[in-house]
């Protein structure tokens, strides 16, 4: 890789020309230097065949974020240099570089699923582009007329325990507006909630590469709680609807697990009132799942 790698990702990440970041530039180079040999061998693995120095070369991003205390509360540059590593690793073990190309290089969406909602569409699709990259180095968005309602931001990762991948989830986030919206979608779905929906196809995803377990996020252990207040509350409890998707913390806090199926109440479990409603619901989240199914074979490797 060219010796001046480390200037073209540098002026990729910052306007030099602006004073505020020309500081952010020589501070990004400083840590570089500071940290040499861990910034080197992460080069060197993107430089290791043409395909993943393109991909660096689209997204530089890859190598900030390791520079930087990203993904989640007290992560080291070891463990943020082998989260880098691991899921370009595990995308490209799975995938065809089609697949990174479109997200790192084109910054294309691919979507994996589209439905409609007063004949203006729904989809979800993955996506990367830098102002995700705090929280993770791919996220599943969900848009509704183009305009994004929800977006979670994850990375693939190997469990420290076993070997196995595993998603990591850093955030979630939702619509600032919009609750009418919201919850005309809800209605829509059967009363399945359109977080909840997100969180289907990522779960969907994880089934169909065979991923067992979801790890996320506590309040706990969201990357910004390394630079604020003791006393400063998130905006968003992302520990309450963890648990409601059957997650429990984790031994460290920082985290916590989930299962990649979802419960469903069997028939009998409901009241006949609620039967017809569940029925539709659960069709619709089969045909989500066999989108995101149908999608992701095409890069299948």
């Amino acid at each position: 890789m060219e010796k001046n790698i480390l200037e073209y990702i540098g002026k990729n990440l910052y306007q030099t020309n602006i004073l505020k970041e020309m500081k952010r530039y020589l501070v990004f180079r400083t840590r570089c230097r500071l940290h040499s040999g861990l910034v080197n061998d992460l080069l060197d693995f993107f430089g290791a065949n043409e395909h993943r120095e393109k991909w660096l070369m689209g997204n530089p991003s890859f190598v900030e974020q390791a520079t930087r205390t990203f993904f989640y509360k007290g992560s080291t540059w070891e463990e943020r240099m082998q989260l880098v590593k691991n899921h370009v690793l595990i995308m490209e073990n799975r995938f065809k570089d089609e697949l990174m190309d479109q997200l790192y290089v084109e910054h294309k969406r691919v979507q994996l699923w589209e439905d409609s909602y007063l004949d203006k569409p729904l989809t979800m699709s993955l996506w990367f582009h830098a102002g995700q990259r705090k929280e993770g180095c791919l996220s599943l968005i969900l848009s509704y007329e183009g305009e994004e309602l929800y977006q979670i931001m994850f990375w693939f990762a190997k469990n420290p325990a076993d070997g196995r991948d595993v998603i990591y989830i850093g955030a979630l986030q939702g619509p600032q507006n919009g609750n009418e919206l919201i919850k005309g979608l809800t209605k829509a779905f059967f009363g399945y909630r359109t977080k909840n929906l997100i969180f289907y196809g990522l779960r969907s995803l994880a089934k169909f590469m065979g991923i067992s377990n979801i790890y996320a996020v506590a309040n706990e252990g969201y990357y910004a709680m390394s630079h604020v207040r003791m006393d400063r509350k998130l905006k968003t409890d992302f520990g309450a609807f963890w648990q409601e998707c059957e997650g429990k913390q984790c031994s460290d806090r920082r985290f916590y697990i989930m299962p990649v199926a979802e419960y469903r109440k069997s028939m009998e479990e409901l009241k006949p009132s609620k039967r017809a409603q569940h029925r539709r619901r659960f069709a619709k989240m089969d045909e989500l799942e066999a989108a995101v199914a149908e999608s992701m074979s095409k890069f299948q490797k």
